[in-house]
């Protein structure tokens, strides 16, 4: 709420009198010559209301014209009651947006003196000139600084081909003109940590700054927030961060986390309260991320491992929200809901930032060694860097802490949960496949830490697999699908271990989804009859109008069968004998399959046997070979006897 205070100054015949008028400003009375520019219009104001003038910034617009309008970043402030100046005071130079500052207007006779008190910039800070201050001096010459590299790598540093960890790194500005330097020093130092002391894959570290890739000058230096934050010759920024593309970047994670993954969410800059626990983030255009939307967006992601660390105004506000079941979240702010937050005395980067930074990092920016391992496992807890930052924060704020489950902090890092297994050996299964029909593939991984693992499989035609498993490392695992679409397709499989660490993605294997006609029915030729323990020839042919090779599978009635044949050409005869032992009627089955998996119908053929296996030697003396010949000539003869 503004309060405006409005000062009247007369000065007659030599007198000054003071009226008090006890609404909401008071009119001094007096008569003084023409201001004569905006210098003389600040030092007239300093003086008026005794000002320390190097402990704030001071900025002035004008002259005005009678009945301009002005405006704060929030609210509308006063109409010049006649011509004028504009004096803008930034009360707490140190601290983050939203903070108390003042605007002073004071009339070109100087018969006016209005004080109005408001909590954020003007809307069109552009117009105002910047006062010399110390502070301001201070300001201006903050140089945007890359932290000192670590000389001796932590021997735990990962640099794979593939990581579950993420990280969202968000700086809005608000906008250029409170922008400050040290908000990109504090994304930089961060960024720096994650790769350098954690290997953190570039690409899984997702920077949302100011204007983004805009080159126009985004900060309150005048400069433009140099989109290579760790200095290797890349564009590490990728969005400007405005609340569209902050949804986006969390709809895209919702879609592609896992229950394994384990994101880091980080912002800097300013933010805002709305009443109680209720408080914003601001983003670049003066846009806002209010503490319920943040939660929706984390409440979207799968129930992966959370951290987030917070360096705005009110933003003790945010944990209420966030630090909620299911969890697992870790979360802390420099502040509670109803305090600001600050910079460093010297401007550079912010308090809390700075020194959580530096408990996470085991140096701080400038390269001075440090050590939250407080009890000496060798990784820095979450929990750990928040003691060690709250310890060191020397500014009026109350960094603030939550977790849940409760006692999570204590167990949770910035490291990696394990190893990722081995890349999977490529798919195994068919290369050709019948569309709307179910096929199965197999794959294998092995687990550097012996840790059981999941598969999961890419079909080639946008879908994937859920994970199946677990399996023991190195066991085979196998997912099935249908394809409903015709064409050729790559199938490729990842593996993950029981922390959701991934693989790299196997090797692809092809398969092509065809149309297709089962086999013909099996032609099945040989003699009808014959004794016992005798083998008979029989041959067997089918024709596939797909031109695809045959198998066979032939079942002789008397509980042999062959399996599957093959394969033969489309077309092919194959020969095949066979003997029976008992005397009887027995009927050959025979089927054809394709390469696909396609089978013909059943072709059935009946034979005879006409003695046991036993009694054929003492069958065949008695019956001459003039009758066995007669019986082969008239087959009738061997139906009337039923032989």
């Amino acid at each position: 709420m503004k309060k405006i205070k409005k000062t009247n100054i007369l000065l007659k015949n030599g007198i000054i009198a003071f009226v008090l008028i006890f609404s909401s400003f008071t009119y001094i009375t007096a008569s003084f010559s023409l201001v004569s520019d905006y210098k003389e219009a600040v030092n007239y104001t300093v003086e008026q209301l005794s000002i320390n003038k190097d402990e704030v910034l001071l900025y002035v617009w004008g002259p005005v014209n009678k009945g301009e309008e002005v405006f704060s970043g929030k609210e509308h402030i006063i109409n010049a009651p006649e011509k004028g100046y504009i004096i803008y005071i930034d009360l707490y130079p140190r601290a983050n947006l939203f903070h108390p500052v003042q605007y002073i207007f004071l009339s070109e006779n100087k018969e006016e003196l209005i004080t109005v008190d408001a909590m954020s910039p003007p809307r069109n800070f552009e117009d105002y000139i910047m006062v010399e201050t110390e502070i301001g001096e201070l300001l201006l010459s903050t140089q945007n600084r890359r932290a000192t590299f670590q000389i001796e790598k932590n021997p735990r540093t990962m640099k794979g081909s593939s990581d579950s960890r993420w990280a969202v790194l968000m700086n809005g500005g608000y906008a250029a003109s409170s922008n400050h330097v040290r908000y990109w020093n504090d994304l930089s130092n961060l960024y720096i940590t994650l790769v350098d002391v954690y290997g953190y894959l570039d690409e899984n570290i997702i920077v949302l700054c100011s204007d983004g890739l805009d080159p126009t000058p985004d900060q309150s230096n005048g400069l433009n927030s140099d989109p290579d934050l760790d200095g290797d010759g890349d564009d590490d920024i990728m969005y400007s961060c405005v609340l569209s593309n902050v949804d986006m970047v969390f709809a895209d994670l919702a879609n592609n986390l896992t229950g394994g993954n384990e994101l880091f969410i980080f912002q800097t800059d300013h933010g805002n309260t709305l009443g109680g626990w209720d408080s914003v983030f601001n983003l670049w255009n003066m846009e806002e991320l209010t503490d319920a939307h943040f939660a929706e967006l984390l409440d979207a992601l799968p129930d992966c491992e959370i951290i987030c660390t917070f360096e705005p105004c009110f933003s003790g506000g945010f944990l209420d929200d966030i630090v909620v079941p299911p969890g697992p979240i870790v979360a802390s702010s420099a502040c509670r809901h109803d305090e600001y937050s600050w910079a460093m005395d010297n401007l550079i980067y912010d308090e809390y930032a700075f020194h959580w930074t530096a408990a996470v990092n085991g140096q701080d920016a400038f390269g001075e060694p440090v050590d939250a391992d407080f009890n000496q496992d060798g990784v820095i807890s979450m929990d750990e860097a928040f003691i060690y930052a709250e310890a060191n924060d020397a500014q009026s704020e109350s960094p603030q802490y939550g977790d849940y489950p409760e006692g999570i902090g204590g167990l949770y890092t910035l490291w990696p949960g394990s190893e990722p297994p081995e890349t999977p050996t490529k798919p195994e299964g068919v290369d050709t496949w019948i569309i709307n029909i179910e096929t199965s593939f197999s794959t294998s991984a092995t687990d550097p830490e012996e840790e059981q693992v999941y598969y999961m499989f890419d079909w080639g035609d946008g879908n994937l697999s859920d994970w199946v498993g677990p399996y023991a490392s190195g066991e085979t695992g196998e997912a099935s699908y249908t394809w409903t679409e015709l064409g050729d397709y790559e199938i490729k499989a990842v593996a993950k271990d029981i922390h959701g660490v991934q693989s790299n993605w196997s090797e692809p294997a092809f398969i092509s989804i065809v149309e297709n006609e089962p086999p013909a029915k099996v032609t099945i030729n040989g003699p009808t009859w014959g004794f016992g323990g005798k083998k008979y020839d029989f041959t067997f042919v089918s024709t596939d109008t797909d031109d695809h090779d045959l198998y066979y599978w032939i079942n002789w009635d008397d509980g042999q069968e062959t399996g599957w044949l093959g394969p033969y050409s489309s077309g092919q005869q194959i020969m095949l004998n066979h003997s029976w032992k008992q005397k009887g009627e027995y009927w050959i089955k025979a089927w054809a399959k394709d390469t696909i998996g396609e089978e013909s119908s059943q072709a059935n053929f009946k034979f005879t046997i006409l003695t046991n296996d036993k009694s054929k030697q003492s069958y065949q003396r008695h019956i001459d070979t003039l009758i066995i010949l007669i019986l082969e000539r008239f087959p009738i003869i061997r139906s009337i006897l039923k032989i």
